[in-house]
């Protein structure tokens, strides 16, 4: 290394803070991402920091540095709040670093007025964009690009699902409509058939929000928390789903039910995300179970009769009420997502089943809900279940393939 370069390195600065220090300096910041720009408490929690921290240089210098990096209007204003809190020489730097990445994103104090007057670099004023995007492995994946008025620059917001509505990604994140647009080629070179389909902003705020209701793990945080105050003006529950706008409403789907292209569903759709509970299907799985051995004998024909009747009767019961509804949006979303990849065939058939499930139709006539009691089973007792032709078997097979082993 040059001694140009050891130089350089040395005139470092060295903010030497404790575990301690950066564990609370890390909840500041946290605190800070939620705040409100435009809200009174961020002045009453500004003044109380700077009194807490008083006397603190190092501390605050290392707050300027991290919020720095990540230039916000509540973090210029909390760098207007601190700027003249250090003397030290060796941290004026800190502050002087600051203010020039501030002054980069737009952030600069108008002079003659008071101290915390912002005036943002007037930009091109561009519609929302928002997407959705059918990739495999998740559910609900959104992203939108917001022109903010409380950013500099417009804000990106992503989310989608994995592992069965257990992990909720989401990601808030200033950006240009230019990496905006890279970022979705970057997605859409990596899908196979499937296209993004672009939705009105307000269709996402419903998605999102309806993914907040089903996230199993209750939790919030900063990403989640701003996500929210974004979308929330946004947002319209009373609203249809945009697939209403793109598709008729089907008057009589307890017919069309038949029509559905089942195979194709199988093929296209993932289940896994709407998989029940292995607790909740323990009386029906035993209740099934005792068919396979009975005390009296009776003919593999019976014993598959009487296995089905078991199986609609999960369905009735346990995919009613809240359930049912999921459901119903999760199909009305694929249908959305084909419809939008010009797939009208897989849309249609999705919609079917939306219908069905949207109309007073009893679930038990709903072939794909019986699939996915048995699917269901299969997947929380796999050594009692197996995939088949049912070509060479006493049983035939289900509309899924899936047979009970005897």
């Amino acid at each position: 290394m040059s001694k140009k370069q050891d130089l350089k390195k040395s005139k470092k600065v060295e903010f030497n803070l404790s575990p301690e220090e950066v564990h609370e300096l890390g909840m500041i910041a946290d605190r800070l991402a939620v705040q409100d720009p435009e809200g009174e408490s961020l002045g009453n929690y500004l003044r109380s920091l700077r009194q807490a921290l008083s006397g603190r240089e190092h501390l605050i210098a290392a707050l300027m540095e991290k919020l720095s990096r990540n230039p916000s209007l509540v973090s210029f204003k909390a760098y207007l709040t601190f700027r003249d809190s250090i003397g030290q020489k060796n941290l004026q730097k800190t502050i002087k670093q600051a203010a020039y990445r501030f002054s980069q994103k737009g952030y600069v104090e108008e002079r003659d007025e008071a101290p915390e007057t912002v005036v943002l670099i007037q930009k091109e004023v561009r519609k929302p964009l928002s997407y959705v995007i059918p990739a495999e492995g998740t559910y609900g994946f959104f992203a939108a690009l917001i022109p903010e008025s409380r950013y500099p620059a417009p804000v990106a917001v992503t989310a989608f699902f994995e592992d069965s509505f257990e992990q909720l990604h989401v990601r808030v994140v200033e950006t240009s409509f230019r990496s905006f647009r890279e970022y979705l080629q970057k997605i859409a070179d990596d899908l196979k058939d499937r296209k993004l389909g672009e939705v009105p902003l307000w269709h996402a705020a419903r998605l999102f929000f309806e993914m907040l209701d089903l996230y199993s793990v209750r939790t919030t945080s900063p990403q989640i928390e701003e996500a929210k105050r974004l979308l929330e003006p946004y947002h319209d529950p009373g609203r249809k789903p945009y697939v209403y706008e793109l598709m008729e409403e089907i008057p009589d789907p307890e017919v069309q039910i038949h029509s559905a292209d089942l195979d194709a569903l199988s093929e296209a759709v993932d289940l896994l995300y709407l998989i029940l509970p292995r607790k909740e299907l323990q009386p029906y799985y035993e209740r099934i179970q005792e068919l396979s051995n009975p005390v009296l004998v009776v003919s593999p024909e019976v014993q598959r009769e009487r296995s089905e009747d078991w199986i609609r009767k999960a369905a009735e019961e346990l995919c009613s009420g809240s359930r049912r509804l999921v459901y119903q949006r999760f199909f009305e979303e694929q249908a959305l997502l084909f419809k939008l990849s010009s797939d009208d065939v897989l849309a249609m058939s999705c919609w079917i089943i939306a219908q069905h499930l949207k109309s007073g139709a009893q679930v038990s006539e709903n072939p794909v809900l019986l699939d996915l009691i048995v699917v269901s089973m299969a997947k929380h007792w796999p050594e009692e279940f197996r995939f088949e032709s049912g070509e060479e078997n006493d049983l035939p097979p289900s509309q899924s393939g899936l047979i009970l082993a005897p």
